[in-house]
């Protein structure tokens, strides 16, 4: 065999050598991805089965965290010992430890509602500006769907809510709820209260003020109230819209919530990119909103025999 029929045959060998040795090395990366959330909940249970269901059969190591004190910083920098080949974050107060003691990591986030709080984006105008070993998705209350679907449902009839300006969450709610209503010429009134006996007389000055249609927002403090207010639906004084994803009970015409699960599989995916070598520097932070809705027949028939105001 000539000198350069060997070189040729040498070459296709190693070549198919370093193709079986990458791919051996592939199916030999059985470390876990580590997935880090918090507060423990129903949401978050439910977004980690969606990314069961899209990253395996790769396994996963899930922690919670509380979102204040020592104790959330401390694991977190227990598990970056470790060195996983990804950590995914569950949640915004875990995003804001994390992403400013970790910089080389890759890191994926949901269930964020705004990421621009956080140290690893700054400007919502430039997603793919961001820490150059973080990317996400942004998942925003989804108040505009709730808003328009139940105007589709029922007109243009006046919508109230009622909010807790110490709650984060509920702030930025009533904001969004405050632009969207404006923007689909709603009439629409606010209340303020941040205690029980201040949230049953904001409710009386949202009835009276004439709100036909009152909206539980996706933050913590609604669970304040909110059996009274899905009392007020079941009493068909009002129509009630769910926002919140872990309410239940009769008395809401309308739920329009975050699919936890399906936002689950969309990080999922991303998160298979990351894992595949490309590199979260490249990839824009998105905004996602998979829904859930959910409609009371027998309520919806009741208020249909009202006309909405101007009718």
């Amino acid at each position: 065999m000539s000198r350069g029929g060997l070189g040729r045959r040498w070459g296709r060998l190693a070549l198919g050598l370093l193709i079986l040795f990458l791919a051996a090395c592939e199916a030999g990366d059985t470390r876990a991805v580590t997935v880090v959330g918090t507060p423990d909940s129903p949401r978050l249970r439910q977004l980690v089965a969606g990314l069961e269901e899209g990253l395996a059969p790769r396994r996963l190591e899930v922690v919670t965290l509380p979102p204040y004190g020592e104790e959330g910083p401390g694991t977190l920098r227990r598990l970056r010992a470790a060195r996983p080949p990804l950590f995914i974050v569950l949640g915004t107060p875990v995003l804001m430890m994390l992403a400013p003691m970790e910089k080389r990591l890759p890191i994926v986030f949901a269930m964020v509602g705004n990421p621009y709080f956080s140290d690893a984006a700054w400007d919502p105008h430039r997603p793919g500006f961001h820490q150059r070993n973080v990317t996400g998705l942004a998942s925003p209350p989804p108040v505009a769907p709730a808003l328009k679907q139940g105007t589709a449902l029922f007109g243009p009839r006046p919508w109230g809510l009622l909010f807790d300006p110490l709650d984060g969450a509920a702030l930025e709610v009533s904001q969004a709820f405050e632009r969207t209503a404006r923007e689909l010429g709603l009439p629409a009134v606010m209340a303020q209260a941040s205690g029980p006996e201040e949230d049953r007389e904001a409710l009386g000055r949202l009835l009276d003020q004439g709100a036909k249609v009152l909206y539980l927002p996706p933050a913590s403090t609604t669970a304040r109230y909110a059996a009274a207010v899905l009392r007020l639906g079941q009493e068909r004084r009002v129509m009630v819209v769910n926002g919140h994803p872990e309410i239940s009970g009769p008395g809401a015409i309308l739920t329009v919530t975050l699919d936890y699960e399906a936002l689950g599989r969309e990080a999922a995916a991303l998160a298979r990119r990351v894992l595949a070598g490309e590199s979260p520097a490249g990839i824009p932070l998105q905004e996602t909103q998979p829904l859930r809705m959910q409609v009371d027949e027998a309520l919806l028939r009741h208020w249909a025999g009202y006309p909405a105001p101007g009718r």
